[in-house]
C-alpha cells in the first residue's frame, strides 16, 4: 500500500482556517495514516481542548482519484443515522482541494478474530434502505463488471491464462456469458458501500464503523458481503460457511451469488493485468491476490464454472 501521504499542513491555510472555524478551535495534526492506495490526507487532528477529528483531503493534481473524494462528501452527508459510520461534520471544495472533517473514532482496523462485530456491521449495512439520490449498483458497476467480456473482445486470453494457470480449464467466452447476467442478480434497493474490506472499517469500543464511501450506490443488500469474500479468504476465513450461514446470503439463490462472484473475479483479473498506476503502485498486487483467492474458492464452490469451455 501507498505510504507517502499528504499531511494536514499541506492543505492551504485558507481551507485549514475554514475547518477550524467549523469546529471553533485551532487544529493540529497528531497522527497520519500510513496505509491506503492514494496520497490523500488521512490525519487525526486535535483542537485546543483535546477534542479529536479525522481529516480526509486531496488536491486535484496529486491523484487521478481526486474526484472520488468530492463524491464521498456528498455520499457521507446523505447517509442515514442507522449506518455505522463516523459522521461528516464539515466539508469544502474550492475547485482544487477537497477537504472533509469527520468525527474521530478511537479504534483500530479489525482482524479475522473480530469477525463477529464485523459481520454485525455488514448485516446492519445490508439491511439499510438506500437514501435517495445514490446511483444504481447495476449502472455504477457496468464497466467494472465487464472484465471477462473485455478480455474476450481483446483476444488476450492466452496472456491471462499465463498469469492465472487455474483458468486453463475454461474459456473467456464462457466466463463472459456468465458475467453478463450479473445485473439481474445484484439489483436491489439497499445501501451498498461498494468497496467493503477490513481496512475500510474501524473496530471501536461500541462496534465496527464503516469508512470510505465514494463508491456507495443502491443494490442488493448482500452485494458488499459477496465482494468482501476474496479479502476475507486471503485472511484464512472459511468464506463458504460464512456465505451459507450469514443472514444476508443464506436465503439468496446460489446461482445469483456465483454470478456476482464470477463478475468480481473478472474485475480483479482484468484490473491486475493493467499497468501500475503511479499514485497507487501496489494496487495491482492486491487485485491479483484477491483474484487468486476468489478463483480458488470458485474452483471448490462451483467447479463447473471454471471447467466450462463452451
Amino acid at each position: 500500500m501507498n505510504t507517502t501521504r499528504l499531511r494536514w499542513t499541506d492543505i492551504p491555510d485558507s481551507l485549514r482556517s475554514r475547518a477550524e472555524a467549523a469546529v471553533a478551535t485551532p487544529l493540529h495534526e497528531i497522527s497520519s495514516a500510513s496505509g491506503g492506495f492514494t496520497p490523500g490526507v488521512a490525519s487525526t487532528v486535535a483542537g485546543a481542548s483535546g477534542a479529536r477529528f479525522f481529516v480526509k483531503a486531496i488536491a486535484r493534481h496529486t491523484s487521478e482519484v481526486s474526484a472520488d473524494y468530492l463524491r464521498e462528501t456528498r455520499v457521507a452527508a446523505s447517509l442515514p443515522a442507522r449506518v455505522p459510520t463516523p459522521r461528516l461534520l464539515w466539508w469544502h471544495d474550492d475547485g482544487v482541494w477537497t477537504v472533509m472533517l469527520f468525527e474521530h473514532v478511537d479504534g483500530r482496523t479489525p482482524e479475522v478474530a473480530d469477525l463477529a462485530p464485523v459481520m454485525a456491521a455488514v448485516t446492519a449495512l445490508g439491511e439499510t434502505p438506500s437514501p435517495p439520490g445514490l446511483p444504481r449498483l447495476v449502472d455504477e458497476y457496468d464497466e467494472d463488471f465487464s472484465g471477462w467480456r473485455g478480455i474476450a473482445a481483446a483476444g488476450t486470453w492466452t496472456a491471462v491464462v499465463d498469469a492465472y494457470p487455474e483458468l486453463a480449464g475454461t474459456s473467456a467466452g464462457a466466463l463472459a456469458a456468465r458475467e453478463k447476467r450479473w445485473p439481474d442478480a445484484a439489483d436491489g434497493t439497499a445501501l451498498v458501500h461498494g468497496d467493503l474490506r477490513l481496512d475500510n472499517m474501524i473496530l471501536s469500543a461500541d462496534g465496527v464503523r464503516i469508512v470510505d464511501w465514494p463508491n456507495a450506490c443502491t443494490g442488493a443488500g448482500w452485494f458488499d458481503l459477496a465482494l468482501m469474500t476474496p479479502s476475507l479468504a486471503m485472511a484464512g476465513v472459511d468464506v463458504e460457511t460464512l456465505i451459507n450461514e450469514h443472514p444476508l446470503t443464506r436465503a439468496i439463490d446460489r446461482d445469483d451469488i456465483d454470478t456476482v462472484l464470477v463478475a468480481g473475479a473478472g474485475l480483479f483479473v482484468s484490473r491486475s493485468m493493467l499497468p501500475r498506476p503511479p499514485s497507487a503502485p501496489t494496487v495491482r498486487d492486491f487485485q491479483r491476490a484477491q483474484a487468486k483467492a476468489l478463483l480458488a474458492w470458485l474452483a471448490t464452490r462451483s467447479p463447473d464454472i471454471l471447467t466450462d469451455r463452451t
